[in-house]
């Protein structure tokens, strides 16, 4: 084993833990036959975690007090006889499970196509089809994975696995958001000077982004009060009309650190460097096989922001993601309003409708319908083969309205809608209310297409931190009243009392987001060709998933609706995916017997583990 992959054993001596820890810590504790041990980031040493094995004896207790430690990891326990297991609430930290081909023992993972491999399983085209649905199948409603016989455990449960057998338990539910923003923002301020404690503790080097925007400045402001020296950067486009620039020089100059600005000339434009006519699929950087890189538009262009964070000696990249979700409430507030105080929910979404250009007859409408999930998400398979509305209505249900793009074909709908009703789909709300479902449904959703990318960015010597993702900071979150940060009461209320906004930190009174359709745009107009080459004698065609005729006439043209540019990067990734799995399958190493191995080359390679991945042989 390399120097950076770590082997923990059980007191028998088996195998327990395979990590890799060239970005990740790994920390644990014995007592006797039992461990516990945490992956990922965090502070604490092996003394704390020891102190908790001698104060609990049994795993609900050890892993609950766990989880209340600063920081983003998997919590993994043993007693001897069963392994425990868990990720983290805001999804980003994912567990997988599969059999073992050979042993048909469980394996547990972090990582789909590690598990694959080992599995000996097959790519799944039927989810290609669910992964071009827009703005994206509501996170919770499989657990199927893109490959067979490898399954995802929902964020909100635990896996046991005793012998051949698993067991599955809920270990998380939502807090009550019953604090008014003066009882609960100095908790989230607590929560997020923790987080940030921990990245400053744990980094040999750090950087930041700092877009000029609310939540990647409040992280940098926290960072620079606790004295962390890193360098911030910032995106210029090409929109003269975008202004992260110079927000983000003014927040630069109030926090005393130094600001990068990288302009269009000195990074790749969306969708360079994807398709190439003699090479074919670009994968100087390898695709990973686990699932579609759902944010391909930017793939080339991350690759090369990594090498620079990398150059100014950062090891960890802090990142604003998950901010939106958290202290952006939706419009679905106003349902859940509406089911106990009618006319108060009527009053308050009025303002917003009238700003967003809905009729208010069918806002009442809407709020009347006092739809279960269940039976919002049926309509929403239903209605997935109907064409997209000009306008699009009120938007206070359980999710946004689903699609699949115009050039789906009959039989991709059918595989969506026979994998939601499938053996292994979800029927459950992530909460009760639909404010609340809304907020974490996004983060998981967002940890679930984030792990691309963080894998992505670890290839290239950086780790991706999202503290806005971290459990603690997520509870302390939904604890603050919905009522009290619904939409109309100023923009991200919540954070803006957790930071004590004040006249001095005017860097953080900026109340819109920088926009890049612009970019975007370009970045299609240049790269026509390439991605008219890249659907040349397309897979998802041949599968029967798109109507590929349709879909060349989307690429071409230059004023498609913005829903087609989106829906149009999942299927550039969906094509991708499929090449690379097939590129990697036409080559195949032969495995011991002789025989040729058809399963991804996954990230088990020359004896070491790879991209951060941890592995539990059961």
């Amino acid at each position: 084993m390399a120097d950076d992959t770590a082997v923990l054993s059980y007191a028998s001596g088996r195998t327990w833990i395979v990590a890799d820890i060239s970005h990740s810590r790994l920390i644990v504790a014995e007592a006797g036959a039992r461990r516990l041990a945490l992956f990922g980031e965090t502070d604490a040493e092996a003394g704390r975690l020891a102190r908790l094995l001698d104060r609990y004896d049994d795993a609900d207790g050890v892993m609950a007090a766990a989880h209340d430690l600063a920081g983003s990891f998997h919590i993994l326990y043993t007693d001897g006889r069963s392994l425990y297991v868990q990720g983290s609430a805001s999804g980003l930290r994912q567990v997988f499970y599969a059999r073992q081909e050979d042993t048909r023992a469980y394996v547990v993972s972090d990582s789909v196509e590690l598990l694959a491999r080992l599995a000996g399983s097959t790519p799944r085209i039927e989810m290609a089809a669910w992964g071009l649905a827009h703005p994206g199948i509501g996170y919770g409603l499989t657990e199927g994975t893109y490959w067979t016989g490898v399954r995802r455990l929902p964020a909100d449960q635990r896996l046991r696995v005793t012998g051949d057998r698993t067991e599955r338990a809920t270990w998380w539910t939502p807090p009550p958001s019953d604090l008014s923003i003066r009882e609960g923002a100095p908790r989230l301020r607590a929560a997020l000077d923790d987080a940030v404690a921990v990245r400053i503790a744990t980094a040999d080097g750090l950087s930041a982004d700092l877009s000029g925007g609310m939540d990647s400045t409040s992280l940098c402001f926290l960072m620079a009060e606790q004295g962390a020296p890193f360098q911030s950067f910032v995106e210029q486009t090409i929109d003269p009309n975008h202004d992260d620039a110079r927000w983000a020089a003014i927040a630069a100059k109030q926090i005393g650190r130094d600001l990068t600005v990288l302009h269009p000339e000195d990074v790749p434009a969306p969708y360079d460097g994807l398709w190439d006519p003699a090479e074919g699929l670009v994968q100087s950087v390898p695709y990973g096989l686990g699932e579609p890189y759902t944010l391909i538009r930017n793939r080339t262009r991350k690759i090369a922001m990594s090498r620079i964070f990398a150059a100014t000696g950062a090891t960890v990249h802090i990142g604003g993601f998950g901010g939106d979700e958290l202290f952006t409430v939706t419009p679905s507030y106003f349902s859940d309003l509406y089911a106990a105080h009618p006319l108060k929910a009527v009053r308050g979404i009025r303002d917003l409708a009238r700003l967003r250009r809905w009729p208010l007859p069918s806002v009442l409408r809407a709020l009347a319908r006092q739809q279960s999930y269940v039976g919002w998400f049926e309509e929403q398979l239903r209605g997935l083969h109907l064409p997209r509305p000009d306008t699009v209505g009120p938007t206070v249900n359980w999710g946004p309205r689903l699609g699949v793009p115009p050039w789906s074909t009959a039989a991709g709908v059918e595989a969506i809608r026979s994998l939601a009703h499938a053996g292994d789909s979800g029927r459950t709300p992530q909460a009760p209310t639909r404010s609340v479902h809304t907020c974490i449904a996004g983060q998981r959703a967002g940890g679930q297409r984030l792990g691309p990318l963080r894998a992505l960015m670890q290839q290239q010597g950086v780790l991706l931190s999202l503290p806005y993702m971290d459990d603690k900071v997520l509870e302390a979150a939904l604890t603050i009243s919905r009522e009290q940060a619904q939409p109309g009461r100023g923009f991200k209320p919540a954070l803006k009392a957790a930071m004590r906004v004040d006249a001095s930190k005017t860097a953080l009174s900026r109340s819109t987001k920088g926009e890049f359709s612009m970019s975007v745009h370009r970045g299609l107009a240049r790269n026509r060709k390439a991605l008219l080459g890249l659907f040349e004698d397309s897979l998802l065609a041949e599968h029967g998933l798109v109507d590929i005729d349709r879909l060349r006439s989307s690429v071409r043209d230059a004023m498609r609706p913005e829903y087609e540019t989106n829906a149009l990067e999942l299927t550039v990734a969906a094509e991708a995916w499929m090449r690379a799995v097939a590129e990697r399958t036409a080559h195949p190493r032969s495995t011991a017997s002789g025989a040729p191995d058809a399963r991804p080359a996954g990230p088990l390679t020359n004896g070491r583990l790879t991209n951060g991945r941890l592995a539990f042989p059961c």
